[in-house]
């Protein structure tokens, strides 16, 4: 042998004794590890758990054994609750590796000899339900909160084969004197093909209650979405007849399964009827559950369940031929018979076809299946009619589905109620429109309704709601990649006396995480009347915002038209809006409305709908706006008068007000033509108390009036920040009486904190002097606003210097002297103003404590229903 050769072989042998020697340390590490995992899970369950090996394999391929997997027994049990035998892994490793895990290939995945022990104890729990109390009393609930995320795209992972082989489940039953077990052995379940795009097949068989094998199911499902999520298509279901009554004990109590038997020699195929299938629908064979007794059933009653049918069908050509069907659920049932060819053409054939249904009442069903009741909670009860036949004439069949609800009881809480024999139908109707398009109209009459429990629609029974779609649906592409479409060519509502149409399409495309919604709809009414529409008093019932998830893919636009709207006893016209939403975010292009006399326009506002903590941005033009009707929409009385021109700008990251207080921020500029402030007459709010803070030797008369002018345009601007709507600069009118100004804000819950000056004129002072003093320049007084904008206050009225100013303006010393005997005080006229000023405001401490606590109690009330109108408007604006 030459030497290249020897050298080559010698390091080929130190490699593979170097592999070898690297796999029996990997396996003794991972093993060692598996190890101290178990120790881990065995302290999280309370029972041993136990892994006897791991072994690796690499030259097929990665490969991973388990063997001799167990998890002991709980406190006063005997048996273990698992054993595995083996558990074996093998995976792709290079192309996981190539493609940084984009691409993850199992090429099998089994789990070979499982066997798992159920027991039932004396007490009537068992072991899996002792494990699943024990575990929830280690790990605390934590509060849920929505994620932010699409459906899970796993199209990077791919299953060649899974299965689990030769498994046993054993029942053992120690509620008697002596321990009786059951089982259901020979288990198997394969699933091959396991990955997006391509079709998936399961097969399960079992021998239930037998030696042999007397249970099978096969299921084929279309080219999967990248969710992995299958929609069968396919199902095999071959039960030999079992005796259900040795499972009773071990079905959970809610179901409370007591005796029945069970067999099935069934087969459907639905083919394009669902989504990504082919060819044409077949469901026959039987399927039996004779004697199913329940516990709680009335008299001890048994349900039998049965279904036989031969149904054939091809959705393409819009074919389907009844020979039989006829489904019995105790008392209830489901027959159909009849033919029909070419509904998705333009000249359907339909013969003698007809699906009905009998009893089809939930409440009578509940009396044998008493878990039924506890599902339905008392919310219907009452037999459904369901019909399904031809209507038209023979030159232009349709199908018709006609759903009666009328005979029929709900009571659905917090949404609807309906008496029994009130007005409720659904009655649609569906024919070919060619080009693979299924034409369809659809009439809904919900007249015997009453909305009012959902606190939205202030719907009572026997009025008005009634809503009728018209359009057409048609679909395509496979399901992994399904598309639809649906155009609605009318969709109208009519509520009480008002009506609402609209028209646009739906699409959605896709599946997962990559499955998206588009739609583009136009809506527009002459006139909805919301003060009747809308419930009135709604409660204060918070609720959780919106799962992102909903919105999710969704991409739209809408554009709303409506002549007229009457909400809060104000009417509004010309509303026009043009909407765009990407997710949860909803972008308004344009927003006008004809509002108090004037118009708006909030175009420019954005906000997401499902977080309401994100930041949101609100523009609104106005212009011509008439204060006086737009004030009563927030406060109880007129507060301001005149016309407002100004642009507003608002940033926020809350919809909740209390929240809002803090961080709202924002811009208000504009000027007030004729403005009035129509809470309280300033001016006479300081001449008033100055006539009365002045010797009665100088007391004229004061004219008072209820309203504030405030000039004939009146410029402003407003910053909002942390919560205060704060002036940008002081604001000043002049009026020939005296001139204001005033600085500071308003709180987002109508406060008024503005202190300013009032400058009285000499023309005003010699007024309230009777003519005795006119002043050579205006006199100014100190005054502070406070309180609700809709009852303000006057705080920190400071008169001494305006006193001081005025008796210094009478003259002489002779009648300062006169004066001052008069009040007890010798001195300068700012002393005589002081002691004047002491006297009367200790005449008035007590009759002005009683007023302020009366005005007080009175804001207070008034201001929280405010802020509780303001919430309501604000989860209004925000879609909650």
């Amino acid at each position: 042998m030459k030497r290249s050769r020897i050298v080559l072989l010698s390091i080929l042998g130190v490699i593979v004794v170097a592999v070898v020697v690297g796999v029996l340390v990997l396996d003794s590490v991972l093993t060692s590890k598996a190890h101290e995992e178990a120790d881990k899970l065995s302290q999280q369950l309370g029972r041993k758990v136990e892994i006897g090996s791991v072994a690796t394999k690499i030259v097929t391929g990665l490969g991973v054994r388990v063997s001799d997997v167990s998890v002991g027994p709980g406190p006063g049990e005997d048996l273990p609750l698992v054993q595995v035998p083996r558990i074996e892994v093998k995976a792709a490793l290079v192309q996981a590796l190539r493609t940084r895990g984009k691409e993850v290939t199992i090429r099998s995945a089994e789990i070979e000899g499982l066997k798992l022990n159920v027991i039932r104890f004396k007490d009537g729990t068992t072991n899996l339900e002792r494990l699943q109390k024990a575990m929830a009393e280690k790990e605390p609930k934590k509060p849920e909160e929505p994620k932010d995320e699409k459906p899970s795209d796993l199209s990077w992972l791919r299953v060649d084969h899974a299965a689990l082989k030769d498994a046993r489940i054993a029942l053992v039953d120690k509620t008697g004197a002596a321990a009786r077990e059951l089982a259901i052995q020979n288990l198997d379940v394969i699933v091959n093909d396991l990955r997006a795009g391509k079709a998936l097949d399961v097969f399960v068989s079992a021998a239930v209650l037998a030696d042999k094998r007397n249970f099978e199911v096969r299921l084929h499902a279309p080219p999967l979405p990248p969710t992995l999520m299958p929609t069968p298509d396919k199902l095999t279901l071959k039960i030999e007849p079992i005796d259900l009554t040795p499972l009773g004990p071990f079905v959970p109590k809610d179901i409370g399964l007591q005796s029945g038997k069970l067999d099935a020699n069934f087969e459907m195929a639905l083919g394009g009827v669902v989504t990504g299938g082919t060819g044409p629908t077949r469901i026959a064979g039987t399927l039996h559950g004779t004697g199913l007794k329940f516990a709680g059933a009335e008299g001890g009653r048994a349900l039998d369940v049965s279904l036989d049918a031969d149904v054939k069908g091809d959705s393409s050509k819009g074919d389907v031929q009844i020979d039989k069907l006829k489904l019995d659920l105790g008392p209830a049932g489901i027959t159909g018979q009849g033919k029909a060819t070419g509904l998705a053409s333009n000249s359907p054939r339909i013969e003698g076809l007809e699906i009905r249904s009998h009893d089809l009442d939930p409440e009578k069903l509940a009396a044998y299946y008493p878990p039924l009741r506890k599902s339905l909670k008392g919310q219907i009860s009452g037999p459904i009619g369901l019909l399904v036949h031809a209507s038209g004439t023979q030159a232009s069949a349709a199908l018709e589905l006609s759903v009666d609800l009328t005979p029929v009881k709900l009571a659905v809480p917090d949404t609807l109620s309906k008496a029994a024999g009130a007005p409720m139908m659904l009655l649609a109707h569906a024919r070919g429109a060619g080009g693979g398009k299924l034409a369809f109209d659809t009439k809904l009459d919900l007249a015997g309704v009453d909305l009012r429990p959902g606190e939205s629609l202030n719907k009572a029974p026997g009025q008005r709601l009634e809503l009728t779609v018209q359009g057409t649906r048609s679909v395509s592409g496979s399901s992994d990649n399904p598309d639809q479409r649906i155009d609605l060519a009318s969709l109208v509502v009519r509520v009480l006396g008002d009506e609402l149409s609209a028209k646009g399409f739906l699409e959605t495309k896709g599946a997962g995480a990559k499955k998206a919604t588009n739609f583009d709809l136009t809506a527009q009414s002459a006139h909805l009347d919301l003060d009747k529409l809308l419930y009135p008093n709604p409660s204060k019932k918070e609720k959780p915002p919106p799962d992102p998830k909903t919105f999710a893919g969704i991409n739209g636009h809408a554009k709303v038209n409506i002549e007229s709207v009457r909400v809060k006893k104000q009417d509004l016209s010309k509303i026009v809006a043009d909407v765009e939403m990407h997710d949860d975010q909803v972008v308004v292009k344009t927003a006008q409305v004809g509002a108090f006399a004037g118009q708006i326009d909030a175009s420019g506002t954005s906000l997401r709908l499902a977080h309401p903590k994100e930041p949101w941005h609100v523009v609104t033009k106005a212009r011509g706006i008439d204060l006086a009707q737009a004030s009563l929409l927030g406060t109880p009385k007129k507060v301001l008068a005149g016309k407002f021109n100004g642009d507003i700008k608002l940033d926020g990251s809350s919809q909740d007000l209390s929240e809002l207080t803090k961080n709202l921020t924002g811009l208000l500029e504009g000027h007030l033509e004729d403005g009035q402030f129509l809470g309280k007459d300033i001016i006479a709010s300081v001449t008033g108390p100055l006539m009365h803070a002045l010797p009665s030797a100088l007391q004229g008369k004061v004219t008072k009036g209820g309203v504030t002018d405030l000039g004939k345009d009146t410029p402003f601007g407003i910053t909002i920040q942390n919560g205060l709507a704060r002036l940008k600069q002081p604001i000043t009118v002049t009026k020939p009486e005296a001139q204001m100004t005033f600085s500071g804000g308003i709180h987002l819950d109508g406060t008024l904190d503005l202190p300013g000056t009032v400058a009285l004129a000499p023309e005003t002072i010699a007024t309230l002097t009777g003519g005795k003093v006119r002043p050579s320049t205006s006199i100014p007084v100190g005054i502070k606003l406070t309180g609700p904008v809709w009852n303000p206050q006057v705080a920190d009225l400071d008169l001494k210097g305006a006193v001081a100013a005025i008796l210094k303006s009478a003259g002489t010393s002779v009648l300062g002297g006169v004066l001052g005997n008069k009040l007890g005080v010798q001195g300068s006229p700012e002393q005589i103003a002081q002691a004047k000023q002491s006297e009367l405001q200790q005449k008035a401490q007590a009759e002005q404590a009683k007023a302020e606590q009366r005005a007080k109690d009175e804001a207070d009330a008034q201001r929280k229903k405010v802020q509780e109108d303001a919430q309501k408007k604000l989860k209004g604006l925000f879609g909650r």
